[in-house]
């Protein structure tokens, strides 16, 4: 039986505030100025009045999970001295049908190229959504967040 706890440096750990000025730019649009001086375009959705040619805060969020998630399994990943070649993040999420319409489910399905065995992904996967990626540890917080893994081409 192989071990599945991840060691886990202190440095790859994020506990800084963050700061960030979200600005209004007219219409429906807004633009977040980030530390590293790039700027981040957000639009509302189409049906609250946006122009739907820029992403709204709910692809953001969703983007960041998958980003998230991704970046703390390929850490994770290199302990094992595994790059995976393709790697996947599918999120299917469901809302509560009333006010505030939180998140209640988030379903990830991670699909990888590499070689590297179930039990390891698995181990690294419930290590990432429960410790090491904060996105993901915030959603179990308001809903039910779960994850499942195939394993392609090895």
């Amino acid at each position: 039986m192989m071990n599945s706890e991840i060691p886990w440096d202190r440095s790859r750990m994020e506990f800084n505030p963050v700061d960030m000025t979200v600005s209004y730019d007219g219409g429906m649009r807004f633009s977040a100025a980030l530390p590293s001086g790039e700027s981040i375009r957000i639009d509302a959705h189409r049906h609250l009045g946006g122009g739907g040619k820029t992403p709204n805060p709910i692809d953001y969020l969703f983007a960041s999970l998958g980003g998230c998630v991704g970046i703390k399994i390929l850490l994770a990943l290199s302990d094992h001295d595994i790059v995976p070649d393709e790697m996947t993040i599918a999120i299917h999420a469901t809302r509560r049908q009333t006010m505030p319409a939180l998140f209640d489910r988030v379903h990830l399905t991670i699909t990888l190229r590499a070689a590297v065995d179930d039990e390891v992904i698995s181990g690294i996967i419930d290590q990432t959504t429960t410790r090491f990626c904060p996105i993901a540890a915030m959603f179990a917080e308001v809903g039910e967040l779960t994850a499942e893994h195939r394993i392609v081409g090895r």
